[in-house]
């Protein structure tokens, strides 16, 4: 017999089995960071043209894409919970704001960058070298997996 929350159990019965809320097969997680890649690519291109016209409404569009990107994951898997899913919508957010698929694509094609390598250091330094845009990445992140808690 083991300690538990509720008293003694059996060891079998005392381990934390995941709840029917909290499974997430394969398929969905393909589904669900397609669907949040392409919302968060779109909203994170939004994000990158906004954010210059001051830092209230860089945050505010912040929030929002953090918004947008954990309702359409939690759509399209089906309204699922836990810390695996915060992590996962947290790492579509990063991608989306700090390494924004469709900003990187018009960079390499207009030839102001020779590779994708440079485009990403580039677009690292750019957003880590402001407070604002690292205050923004910080919210939409918040915004994303805060609607992941049990």
């Amino acid at each position: 017999m083991v300690q538990s929350p509720v008293g003694y159990k059996c060891p079998d019965c005392a381990r934390t089995k995941p709840t029917h809320v909290e499974e997430i097969t394969l398929k969905q997680y393909v589904i669900g960071g397609l669907v949040g890649l392409i919302v968060g690519a779109g909203t994170g291109y939004v994000w990158y043209n906004l954010s210059m016209y001051g830092a209230l409404i860089s945050l505010l569009v912040a929030y929002a894409v953090g918004y947008c990107i954990s309702k359409a994951i939690s759509f399209s898997i089906g309204n699922k919970l836990g810390i695996k899913i915060q992590l996962f919508a947290g790492i579509i957010t990063i991608i989306s704001l700090i390494y924004n698929p469709i900003i990187i694509a018009g960079y390499i094609m207009q030839g102001i960058f020779p590779n994708v390598a440079s485009v990403v250091l580039a677009m690292s330094i750019w957003c880590t070298s402001c407070i604002i845009k690292l205050l923004a990445v910080v919210i939409a992140i918040w915004a994303a997996i805060r609607h992941f808690r049990l």
